[in-house]
């Protein structure tokens, strides 16, 4: 069958049929197969979630070039001194580029985690429940101050710093307290995304205004927008980005090579990722813009094409997840359960007929 209409022409002409071969006797089951085989199929079936490739450009050095293989990727994530992260659909985590510290070797071998974070030579994951694993360098407690239990539902990472967002909108703070960086987190609940800069964190409230708190050299704090209706934030190094409602970008901070002063200018965007010197954007066809200082060919060897999902950016270096793959339809449990009553509608259209041509 080809489609959900094409089914719901057949179903309608066997029910017809049915009626003129048992005398009207099925018109209530029926009417109710016609309903509940429509129903599963209408609302049933739905997307898995899209997975692709990575894609990474710039710098390549102690081990950034030898990125994973496959195409089974759902979120990057870029950090500094030279190591990356890539969570898989499967919820594991694969970790490639510079080890010192660990952040390579002692990321989490399990499964079941659905974000990642990476600072300073070492990571974040949240796990399913909520709950987080750190692991890497533990200069200042990042690592070792993690807060347990469960219920967090964002993470980031600052340069020897982390942030998680409750459930409640709440965000805790933990490490190195530079400038405030930690101590000056907001209080409050309400806020729906958070991100980290070098010493600095901002954060996104219900109405898409931006908090910005910390170590405030070269502007991050001060100079954050004051608006409101931004839906996305990115922060890295002393700069922060910001996505508004109609897919226009918005940059502050440290304008190293153009960074900030380079931000493309129209809408439509749909991502985006920012670091200490250079930046980019997801149009809404997937292709990439990038600006701000050309180290390694971080900028001018970005990917060309259409269809990307996502970005991370450090210093040097840049990454993309796609071009995506095509989604696959998954039946979910009410278009079982409408395949279900068509067999038992037909197991009982077929008695009814018997036993009305027994009578006659």
């Amino acid at each position: 069958m080809s489609n959900v209409g094409d089914l719901i022409v057949e179903c309608k002409w066997t029910c017809a049929q049915n009626r003129r071969g048992a005398r009207g006797v099925t018109r209530g089951p029926a009417k109710w197969l016609f309903a509940w085989l429509a129903l599963g199929l209408c609302l049933g079936a739905g997307p898995s979630a899209r997975a692709g490739t990575i894609s990474a450009w710039g710098y390549s050095g102690e081990g950034l070039a030898n990125v994973p293989s496959g195409d089974d990727f759902t979120a990057i994530a870029a950090g500094g001194g030279n190591w990356a992260l890539a969570l898989r659909d499967s919820g594991t985590i694969a970790a490639w580029g510079s080890d010192l510290r660990g952040a390579v070797s002692n990321a989490p071998t399990s499964s079941g985690f659905t974000a990642i974070a990476a600072g300073f030579h070492h990571g974040y994951a949240l796990r399913a429940d909520g709950s987080i694993a750190a692991w890497g360098w533990d200069s200042q407690g990042q690592v070792s101050n993690t807060p347990g239990g469960t219920g967090f539902t964002a993470i980031a990472a600052g340069l020897s710093h982390g942030y998680a967002l409750r459930t409640d909108g709440s965000i805790a703070a933990w490490g190195q307290d530079e400038s405030g960086s930690v101590s000056n987190t907001p209080t409050g609940t309400g806020f729906l995304a958070v991100a980290a800069g070098y010493y600095c964190g901002f954060a996104l409230r219900a109405d898409g205004s931006i908090a910005a708190w910390g170590d405030d050299q070269l502007g991050p704090v001060s100079s954050a927008p004051t608006a409101t209706g931004f839906t996305k934030i990115s922060g890295r190094g002393f700069n922060g980005l910001a996505l508004t409602a109609n897919g226009g970008l918005v940059g502050w901070g440290w304008d190293n090579s153009g960074v900030v002063s380079g931000t493309p200018t129209g809408v439509g965007f749909s991502d985006m990722a920012v670091s200490t010197n250079h930046a980019y954007a997801l149009r809404a066809d997937g292709s990439i813009a990038a600006w701000g200082l050309d180290q390694y060919g971080s900028v001018f060897n970005t990917p060309t094409g259409t269809g990307f999902t996502a970005l991370a950016a450090e210093s040097g270096y840049g990454l993309a997840l796609g071009p995506a793959q095509p989604a696959v339809p998954e039946p979910s449990l009410l278009a079982l359960a409408g395949m279900g009553v068509v067999a038992l509608c037909g197991r009982h259209l077929h008695r009814r007929a018997v036993e009305q041509s027994a009578l006659r």
